[in-house]
């Protein structure tokens, strides 16, 4: 452990990307294929947030406090962790082994998904020009991630993408 309270030999991987592009798909594969905790930031919404922005149609996510869970769960995983959000590429490069960006560039049926999920008209153009800009893809590279990109809207052969995160670890 660093003085930090980072254990690096536990690997943290952040699932980044638009809201439909398959980023929880991936996280339950590598979470059974790596045997890495997973971290599904939606559920801990309540607990990271400064509240919710009904204008926006989102939580105000407070990122230390994001951060700070992200280190406990850290703490509670064998392996590894796997952090499965479309904000988590905002977290620290000190803090993030491997930063996965799934982008779709079918955008049809990424709004077929958003439909599915009930999402407003504001919500889904909002998404998907999210997407056309690749605003996650383009974070990460700012805050200087390690980065392996995957097109999330074409079935991703479950071995392949196994090896080549083992690989990029």
């Amino acid at each position: 452990m660093n003085k930090k309270g980072v254990d690096k030999r536990k690997k943290v991987i952040i699932i980044t990307g638009s809201p439909g592009v398959g980023k929880s798909s991936l996280a339950l594969l590598l979470e059974k294929k790596l045997g890495f905790l997973r971290l599904d930031i939606s559920k801990h919404y309540h607990e990271i947030s400064s509240g919710y922005d009904r204008k926006k149609q989102s939580y105000d996510i407070n990122l230390k406090k994001f951060e700070r869970l992200v280190r406990e769960k850290k703490k509670e995983a064998g392996k590894g962790l796997i952090v499965d959000s479309h904000i988590a590429h905002l977290l620290p490069k000190k803090l993030v082994d491997l930063c996965i960006v799934l982008i779709c560039s079918d955008l049809k049926k990424l709004e077929k998904r958003l439909k599915a999920r009930n999402y407003s008209k504001k919500k889904i153009r909002e998404n998907l020009d999210a997407e056309i800009f690749q605003i996650c893809l383009v974070e990460a590279k700012e805050k200087g991630h390690t980065l392996v990109m995957f097109e999330g809207c074409r079935p991703l052969t479950q071995n392949d993408v196994a090896e080549k995160i083992r690989k990029s670890l």
